[in-house]
C-alpha cells in the first residue's frame, strides 16, 4: 500500500495493544493508520501462549488485569469472526508445603482485591482435576482466568480495522519531526504526517521511545513456546498457573496443548535473532510435566520463541506524553496479552481527548524523565 500524503492519527506497532487501538478509533470514525516494521501482528502478539488469565498476576496490577480479561469478553462480543476465546477459569497450583504457604498469602491479597478466587484440595481438588499429579497438593481456581489463540485474534482484529475504514501497513518506522500541527514521520515507505502518533511497539518501545527523545527502559525476554499434537480432551478448557511461577499450559479446543511460562531462549531485537535454549527447554517440560503426568504421552509439534519485554519498575507504560502534544504510549509491559485490549480502549479514548482514568497514573510514560 503507498502511504497517505497524511493522516489524523499513525499507531506504530501491530501487536493486541496497537491493533485494539486503532480498532477503537476506526469505529469511533476517526482517521487511523497502523504501521509495523514486519508483517503485521507477527511479533509479541503473534507468538505468546494465549494465557489471559487473573492469578498469575502481581496483586499491584491485579485491577489492570481484571480490566484486561473484561475488555477480552467486550472483544469477543464486538468482532464478527471466531478469535478462540475460552472462559472456563483457571488452577493455580502447589506442589509443596511452601508452595500451599506462598499460595494461600498470594489468594488471600487477591480475594482481598476482588478476585473471585475458592481454595482447593483434597477431594475437592481430585474431583475439579483429576489429570493433576498427585504432586499437586493444593490449587486455587478462578472463574475469569481465560485464554484465545492469538493467530485467529490478529487476523480478525486486522480485518475488523479495514472493514472500519483504517489500514493496517508495513513501514518501518525511522525518524520523526513536530511540526505545528502535528508529526512527519519517515518510514520505510516513505513519509507521512500526522497529529497523533501511539507507540504501541512492545519489546522495541525503548527504540521507538528514542526517535522522539524518549527514555524508556525495558528489559528484553525470550520466552520459548510448545504445542503438541492433537489429542482427546481431558483438562476442560482450564487454565493452569503454579505459584512457583514459570509456568502456564492449556488445552485448545482443537486438542493441542500449549506450554509455556517465561523459561528463556537467546536472541536479540535488533537482529531479530531468536534461538531455543534446550536446556531451559527441558527444564520446562519437565516442570509441566510433574503437574500434568499425561502430557509424556503427547507428540510434541514445535516450539518456538517470542520477544516480550517489561519496564523497569514492572508497570505498563500508558497515556499522553507529558508535555508532548499529539504523542501517547501503549506499553503493556509483562503479560501484555492479557491486558491489551483494555489498554487499546484507555489510548483510544485518550487519543480522542479523554482524560486517563485515575487508577492509570502511576503508569505515565512521564515518570521516566527524571
Amino acid at each position: 500500500m503507498t502511504l497517505p500524503a497524511s493522516v489524523e492519527t499513525v499507531v506504530v506497532g501491530a501487536g493486541i495493544a496497537g491493533l485494539t487501538t486503532a480498532l477503537h478509533l476506526a469505529r469511533a470514525g476517526r482517521e487511523v493508520l497502523v504501521i509495523d516494521k514486519s508483517e503485521p501482528w507477527r511479533e509479541g502478539s503473534a507468538v505468546n501462549a494465549g494465557t489471559c488469565a487473573l492469578q498469575n498476576k502481581a496483586p499491584d496490577l491485579l485491577l489492570a488485569y481484571r480490566e484486561g480479561i473484561a475488555a477480552w469478553r467486550e472483544l469477543v462480543s464486538e468482532l464478527e469472526d471466531d478469535i478462540g476465546f475460552v472462559n472456563k477459569g483457571g488452577l493455580r497450583v502447589a506442589q509443596s508445603t511452601e508452595d500451599v504457604a506462598a499460595l494461600r498469602t498470594a489468594s488471600a491479597a487477591q480475594v482481598a482485591l476482588g478476585a473471585p478466587i475458592e481454595w482447593l484440595e483434597g477431594n475437592a481438588l481430585r474431583d475439579r482435576a483429576p489429570w493433576l499429579a498427585p504432586s499437586v497438593i493444593a490449587a486455587t481456581f478462578c472463574s475469569e482466568d481465560s485464554f484465545a489463540s492469538p493467530l485467529l485474534t490478529g487476523q480478525a482484529l486486522i480485518r475488523a480495522i479495514r472493514a472500519a475504514g483504517g489500514a493496517v501497513v508495513v513501514a518501518g518506522l525511522a525518524g520523526q519531526r513536530e511540526t505545528g500541527n502535528g508529526f512527519e514521520l519517515a518510514t520505510s515507505a516513505g513519509a507521512i504526517a500526522c497529529r497523533n502518533v501511539v507507540i504501541a511497539t512492545g519489546a522495541w518501545t525503548d527504540r521507538a521511545a528514542a526517535l522522539f527523545g524518549i527514555r524508556i527502559p525495558v528489559t528484553l525476554n525470550i520466552n520459548m513456546l510448545s504445542v503438541t499434537e492433537r489429542v482427546a480432551q481431558f483438562m476442560d478448557n482450564l487454565v493452569v498457573t503454579h505459584i512457583a511461577g514459570r509456568f502456564t499450559l492449556k488445552q485448545f479446543p482443537n486438542g493441542s496443548c500449549i506450554l509455556g511460562g517465561g523459561f528463556q531462549g537467546r536472541g536479540d531485537k535488533d537482529t531479530g535473532r531468536k534461538e531455543i535454549d534446550l536446556d531451559q527447554l527441558q527444564a520446562n517440560f519437565r516442570f509441566q510435566c510433574s503437574v500434568v503426568p499425561q502430557l509424556r504421552a503427547s507428540t510434541l509439534l514445535r516450539s518456538w520463541t517470542g520477544f516480550t519485554a517489561i519496564a523497569a519498575d514492572g508497570k505498563p507504560t500508558l497515556g499522553p506524553m507529558p508535555g508532548r502534544t499529539g504523542l501517547f504510549f501503549a506499553f503493556s509491559t509483562n503479560a501484555g496479552f492479557t491486558i491489551g485490549p483494555y489498554v487499546g480502549r484507555l489510548i483510544s479514548d485518550a487519543v480522542r481527548g479523554k482524560p486517563m482514568p485515575e487508577s492509570t497514573h502511576d503508569f505515565t510514560p512521564g515518570r521516566f524523565a527524571a
